[in-house]
């Protein structure tokens, strides 16, 4: 009895005191809260460098001011850095020290409709969420943070992430390349030129798309939904993901498909060339110049009708 008394005892003093220090550390926070603008007129480009922010980029309509918000709480003094050098602003989280310290802190851009520029962001593992902009270029690199934005158009877009998930519902640019390691990237509305995808163990998934693509991936699924397939190109490789490509009932397409040990489905009535079999696919859907290529080691690969 004594010894179940002095562990209730000793159960309830833990309990408070890791009540009072978590009571204490509230009050060792600090309330960050800071504003800057620049003149739109004096920026061509904008660098976005933090670490583990929540950045929120948003459309404004009757401004000419480029505004960024730094804002929430730390347990030491953070200031938000910026450098305006040859019409290119940075913004960087400026810290006493660097490591675990606890915060949490948010980033929030406020960027005129109007602006048509550069916009570069590069964080560690902070979310990114934007509103529509059409730009001249976007540059965006997050080791494991995920981004999530209406619609990006630009001439060059370039991605380069971790394991933090990208989901788009409308992306326009003339050359697009994402590399990944294991995120999942969503497009409900893709339409490129030219677009470059590597994706090692994450899925692809480009629905409404419009445009040559070379994609490239290891174990994770592949899918994609044209919209219209007429003079493009598309090359899929994988090792074991699966792949899916979805063209409309009228496409007409040469195709060569290869695996070792996958299936190959279609909904297409393929005129097969002589030197086919069920591991090398090669033959015609209609005459059209349009070329469908995809190449997998234990996948399985479909082809089918919109």
């Amino acid at each position: 009895m004594k010894n179940e008394f002095n562990m209730k005892i000793i159960v309830i003093g833990v309990i408070v005191i890791m009540s009072i220090l978590e009571i204490g550390s509230l009050f060792l926070f600090k309330e960050i809260n800071e504003d800057k603008h620049f003149d739109m007129d004096e920026i061509n480009e904008i660098q976005v460098n933090m670490t583990s922010e929540a950045v929120h980029i948003i459309r404004t309509e009757e401004s000419n001011e480029v505004k960024f918000h730094y804002y929430g709480k730390s347990m030491q003094n953070i200031k938000l850095a910026s450098e305006i050098n040859n019409k290119v602003i940075a913004v960087a989280g400026k810290r006493q020290h660097e490591g675990p310290i606890p915060e949490d802190m948010f980033l929030d851009i406020y960027i005129p409709e109007k602006y048509g520029e550069n916009l570069s962001i590069n964080l560690l593992s902070g979310d990114v969420k934007m509103d529509s902009f059409d730009l001249a270029s976007f540059i965006y690199s997050n080791r494991s943070g995920k981004l999530e934005t209406e619609k990006i158009s630009a001439n060059n877009i370039s991605m380069n992430t971790y394991s933090g998930n990208i989901n788009i519902k409308k992306i326009d640019a003339k050359e697009l390349e994402i590399k990944s390691l294991s995120a999942a990237i969503n497009m409900e509305w893709c339409t490129t030129k030219k677009a470059r995808i590597q994706n090692s163990s994450g899925s692809i998934i480009l629905k409404n798309s419009s445009g040559n693509f070379d994609l490239k991936g290891k174990s994770g699924k592949v899918m994609v939904d044209y919209k219209e397939f007429e003079n493009q190109n598309i090359n899929i490789e994988t090792l074991s993901g699966s792949v899916i490509l979805e063209l409309p009932k009228t496409a007409e397409f040469f195709i060569e498909a290869e695996t070792s040990s996958g299936k190959f489905q279609t909904d297409f009535p393929i005129k097969m060339a002589e030197d086919t079999d069920k591991r090398n696919i090669r033959g015609e859907v209609g005459g059209k110049n349009n070329k469908v290529s995809i190449k997998t080691s234990s996948g399985s690969m479909k082809i089918l009708k919109k």
